[in-house]
């Protein structure tokens, strides 16, 4: 589908060109330009993609580099050290999560995955889910700064399922390793 005047003069202005810089570069007459965008004319598509070809080379490039807290999710679903087996297994279940921080008072005491719950109650039986997070978690995830490199928070995901991103003291996000393979997209 091809533009319409109005969105041919939003992307050329856009891409911070003028008639004449359109009308050199695609080797057409600056009036040809003007009646395009003012709509007098149909445009042919050759025509079109010469001239939207003229402004996407032209546009800016993005090049965003990305930030942990790009990446990260945030807010940080937790649970308590107090809270049990099976209050911590919904919680994963129904958010889809496989790992969490056990925080306490704003601040990580330690951690617990989807496989030591699984574990847990394949070795204790059903009878387990009492049983108080604080006896199976985990130490707790490494924490970074949100200004630390991306490429840190990477190298980081190699031996641990997670970690917390701060801000200031308080932790702002996590990183997962799934939210690791995001970044290829």
């Amino acid at each position: 589908m091809l533009p319409t005047a109005k969105e041919f003069r939003y992307l050329r202005k856009k891409a911070g060109l003028t008639q004449k810089d359109v009308a050199k570069a695609s080797g057409m007459s600056q009036s040809l330009i003007a009646r395009i965008e003012a709509g007098d004319i149909d445009t042919k598509i050759s025509t079109a993609q010469k001239i939207l070809d003229v402004i996407a080379e032209a546009a800016p490039k993005k090049s965003k580099v990305l930030t942990l807290e790009d990446v990260m999710a945030s807010p940080v679903e937790y649970c308590k050290a107090g809270d049990t087996i099976k209050k911590v297994a919904y919680t994963m279940e129904s958010k889809g999560i496989s790992q969490l921080p056990v925080m306490e008072a704003g601040k990580p005491i330690g951690s617990v995955t989807d496989t030591v719950v699984v574990e847990v109650l394949a070795k204790k039986g059903a009878r387990a889910s009492i049983r108080k997070i604080r006896d199976i978690m985990d130490p707790p995830f490494p924490v970074l700064d949100v200004d630390e490199p991306l490429e840190k928070a990477v190298d980081l995901l190699t031996d641990n399922s997670a970690i917390l991103i701060s801000r200031g003291p308080h932790v702002a996000g996590i990183m997962t390793k799934a939210d690791a393979l995001k970044i290829m997209e």
